[in-house]
């Protein structure tokens, strides 16, 4: 990371010497502040017989601490008017509290309890394990879940992007107090921890505040092994499924991206928006507008490994060709013709300005900046975003379409339903 840009954008940084990395950023025009502790450590460094145990950790660590009972950190930032939730990835976890800023202290030391003394007991283990379970019950049970686990497994083969970040009935069940918190003492240590804080808070009170929690945490360093890039796709994967469950046709269209760490990431971006970007956006006006899709979404998903870029369709039955046969028509017009250059500046104009309504929000700046160093793998990533942006070429946009998005290296999954 560049500390001098970060200076320059009012950030401070820190390294602790047990090797969390704290990011505070200072604003006077809240009464709020967030703080999150992010792990870049998601579902993808799992092994087989610890399919879900990211996931499952989320759950375990609302369930108690050394210092607290099951569910008192929950009430007590509820009784004080915030918010406390997490959220579980195949690249990331992170843990946040949203607070007005006079409790940022609690939300600071609430976080410490969780995630460096969760009771991770073994009664507590198999309490949670129904719970999970129906959980995956309810995923399993609709069908679009179906559909993107099924498109995951035929994108992936060499990564752990294949597998459901909320993991497999046999695994779960299997589950032991010892495996949880041996998973959790060997992965959630500091060496890939970062505690971000944003709001209306003394950077100097909270590296004080941090350095007599956090700072006192022992633990083992871990190296999270690198993340294999999938062999280029050079075919047409195409899979159909029916279900009874539904009424319409959904299909999901996707081609191989590069890595969040990529370069080329933010060019993948700016087609996002040229696609997909609103109301406005090329796929809506000739998809949605002339009623030949009832909705369409898509555009570039990132991972630390081998991204994709999406498209994601719902239609009547009888337009699902239809539909296809136009996406590839919008495709291949660009390919020939070019992206004109009055759409091209506007969509990098678009992502931009969202981006500074964005980060008016403490939570999203937060965000921001626990993604950025944590699988982005620089702060670079989001004090230099909109200069990336800037610097896209329309060229760039455009050899995507031509050399990556063909129509002879896709992934295609359509669910339809069954009579």
């Amino acid at each position: 990371m560049t500390v001098a840009v970060a200076e320059a954008q009012d950030l401070y940084v820190k390294k602790l010497k047990n090797g969390y990395t704290l990011v505070v950023k200072e604003r006077d025009d809240t009464q709020t502040v967030s703080v999150q502790i992010w792990f870049g450590i998601g579902s993808i460094y799992e092994k087989d017989n610890e399919r879900g145990i990211s996931h499952f950790l989320e759950h375990m660590l609302f369930n108690g601490t050394k210092y607290t009972a099951p569910g008192e950190i929950e009430f007590e930032v509820e009784k004080k008017g915030g918010m406390i939730n997490a959220a579980t990835s195949f690249d990331y976890t992170f843990y946040y509290i949203e607070i007005a800023n006079i409790f940022w202290q609690d939300a600071l030391r609430y976080l410490y309890f969780m995630t460096t003394a969760p009771t991770l007991s073994n009664k507590m283990v198999e309490k949670e394990k129904p719970i999970v379970l129906e959980e995956l019950n309810r995923h399993l049970d609709n069908p679009k879940s179906l559909l993107w686990d099924t498109f995951n497994e035929l994108a992936y083969k060499k990564s752990n992007y294949k597998h459901p970040i909320i993991g497999y009935r046999e695994t779960i069940q299997n589950f032991t107090g010892e495996l949880v918190r041996n998973y959790f003492y060997t992965h959630y240590t500091p060496s890939v921890a970062t505690i971000v804080v944003v709001g209306n808070v003394n950077k100097e009170e909270v590296e004080k505040a941090v350095e007599e929690t956090f700072g006192s945490v022992k633990g083992a360093e871990y190296h999270p092994p690198s993340v294999p890039l999938e062999d280029p796709q050079r075919e047409v994967i195409s899979k159909t499924l029916k279900k009874t469950q539904v009424t319409r046709a959904y299909s999901v269209i996707g081609w191989q991206a590069p890595s969040i760490r990529d370069k080329k990431a933010v060019a993948f971006m700016v087609l996002e928006d040229i696609l997909f970007g609103g109301k406005s956006s090329i796929m809506y006006q000739q998809l949605k507008e002339t009623g030949i899709v009832q909705g369409v979404s898509g555009g570039y998903m990132p991972h630390l490994g081998t991204g994709q870029f999406l498209i994601y369709l719902t239609t009547d039955t009888n337009k699902r060709d239809i539909a296809k046969e136009k996406v590839f028509e919008i495709l291949n017009r660009f390919r020939k013709e070019g992206i004109p250059q009055d759409l091209f500046e506007e969509s990098k104009k678009r992502i931009i300005n969202r981006e500074i309504f964005a980060r008016e929000e403490v939570s999203e700046e937060a965000e921001r900046i626990g993604y950025a160093l944590s699988v982005a793998g620089s702060l670079d990533y989001e004090l230099r975003f909109t200069e990336m942006i800037k610097a896209v070429k329309k060229e760039e946009v455009e050899q995507i379409l031509k050399n990556q998005l063909r129509d002879d290296n896709y992934t295609e999954v359509i669910l339809l339903p069954e009579h």
